[in-house]
């Protein structure tokens, strides 16, 4: 199974960064490529939770919480149509949050994928991580600027990176 991660300190207390990532209508502020939340479950927090995730653009991306472990962890998990066949596939991305001493927290996040077939295989062992660590710092990126927003320019806000923080 492909994986990549990344790991940063954000000075904020652990309650209130999980407060964040666990409200999913929120998911915008850390998720700059999210431009609209729309639940598909009647249930708007904890595991099963299914919500589509609208891009500037149009597309939309339904993802279910599949594991969620107050105040600790929360897993996002595409959802995607049986007939959908890729040579990489994306299983999840994880957020944990560990908390550290004073009012620090340590984020890291993980993505998790499966590979299918040779090309799928190369993919993975060649480039997959690497762009993965690309999207998931501009994750913790636009995270972090949430906390600490001295640390951030005017030009890191408004000029995202390429990758998308997580893609679909």
């Amino acid at each position: 199974m492909p994986t990549a991660f990344v790991s940063r300190v954000i000075q904020a207390p652990q309650h209130d960064i999980w407060a964040l990532l666990s409200d999913v209508t929120q998911a915008g502020r850390w998720n700059k490529y999210w431009s609209r939340i729309e639940f598909t479950s009647n249930q708007t927090h904890g595991t099963g939770t299914r919500f589509k995730a609208i891009t500037s653009d149009g597309d939309a991306y339904t993802f279910e919480i599949c594991d969620w472990d107050a105040p600790q962890r929360i897993a996002f998990c595409p959802v995607r149509d049986s007939g959908e066949h890729y040579g990489i596939t994306l299983d999840s991305h994880a957020f944990e949050v560990k908390s550290l001493s004073g009012d620090a927290s340590e984020v890291t996040i993980t993505a998790n994928a499966s590979a299918h077939g040779l090309r799928g295989r190369i993919v993975a062992l060649f480039f997959w991580a690497g762009h993965q660590r690309d999207g998931l710092n501009t994750a913790l990126d636009s995270l972090q600027a949430v906390f600490e927003p001295e640390l951030f320019t005017d030009e890191d806000k408004q000029e995202p990176s390429t990758h998308e923080a997580i893609p679909e």
